[in-house]
């Protein structure tokens, strides 16, 4: 076990933190594939009969939004079915320079393994690197960065193209659209690519882009921007909860009817907008698998054994006809529907 002796010294100070959501889920994880809490894995069991030790880290770009607090929630039943007591939960709050430095700690506190949600891919690169050349392990879930041991997620692209082919199925191929998207998160970059390979060879025309999905209200601004000039587009497109949140607002406070809407992640907002007919489709994910997940490789990796480099964790389409079974999975993880 890599930095046995900085472990054994981390063990002792070490705690799980509720940063992301304030409180600690004590419930286990089903079966692969993990759909809700329930009993843990033959797998999960043996492993936590060796007790084998393991050291890791966690950084959030993001400590308050539903899907992350889902996603720890999947990390530390992972953790607890596994017998991995050495774990450390950190949220970077959204700033870069505070994710870069949780990364260089949790290295010299004896990490073995960091799990870790980019808030900037392009920024945290140095700090991943330097950690790779410590030996430590580097599993980037929903967001990837150069220099990754592995990364659990999504197929980003998959999201997009299920947006796309949604699109171009209900204009029929022909039409006008707009999008907000965003280039510096690499999940919301494959998404857009994802969807303009959908569209691609159709008779769609892309009217307005705004890359601004990060942001809440700079996705609001940029919706209510592209409204002004565009009020008779066909399809508004959010490629994540803040872009699809921001487009609903706007849509609405221009009071316009017939304008098919999209969103990403089965966050409250957005189960409750296709649930009430506000939002036409949304593509959901499923958070609490992937922090799981990445535990799972995380051990697999320490113990030598050889991992995939990409780790898929399936989407699916949520609309009015399955929106109520998705909402009862969510609440399993915790997650409230008014």
């Amino acid at each position: 076990m890599k930095k046995k002796i900085l472990a054994l010294i981390c063990a002792s100070v070490m705690l799980f933190s509720l940063t992301a959501c304030g409180n600690n889920s004590e419930t286990p994880a089903t079966e692969e594939p993990v759909e809700a809490p329930g009993t843990e894995t033959p797998e999960a069991k043996e492993a936590a009969d060796d007790k084998e030790t393991i050291t890791i880290g966690v950084s959030f770009g993001q400590n308050v939004h539903p899907f992350f607090v889902a996603m720890q929630m999947g990390i530390e039943a992972a953790c607890k079915d596994y017998g991995i007591d050495n774990v450390n939960i950190l949220a970077a709050d959204s700033s870069l320079e505070t994710q870069v430095s949780q990364i260089e700690n949790l290295v010299t506190m004896g990490c073995d393994v960091i799990l870790l949600n980019p808030y900037d891919s392009d920024g945290v690169v140095n700090a991943v690197n330097s950690a790779q050349e410590a030996g430590v392990g580097i599993f980037t879930m929903d967001i990837d960065c150069e220099g990754s041991t592995a990364y659990v997620a999504s197929d980003n692209v998959k999201v997009g193209k299920l947006l796309g082919e949604w699109i171009v199925e209900q204009l029929g191929g022909e039409g006008k659209i707009a999008i907000i998207d965003g280039i510096s998160v690499t999940s919301l970059k494959d998404r857009t690519d994802g969807f303009m390979s959908a569209i691609e060879g159709s008779n769609i025309e892309v009217v307005a882009e705004q890359q601004t999905a990060v942001e809440r209200d700079a996705a609001l601004d940029s919706a209510e921007t592209i409204l002004q000039a565009h009020p008779d587009i066909d399809a508004f497109v959010g490629v994540n909860e803040n872009s699809g949140m921001a487009i609903l607002s706007a849509v609405t406070a221009a009071g316009l009817d017939d304008v098919l809407m999209t969103c990403v992640d089965a966050t409250a907002e957005t189960m409750a907008a296709i649930r009430d007919g506000k939002v036409d489709v949304g593509v959901s994910q499923d958070p609490y698998q992937m922090g799981y997940t990445a535990v799972e490789q995380a051990i697999a990796w320490a113990k030598g054994e050889t991992i995939e480099k990409f780790i898929e964790v399936p989407v699916a389409y949520m609309n009015q006809d399955n929106i109520q079974e998705v909402i009862e999975r969510e609440q399993g993880y915790g997650v409230e529907v008014e």
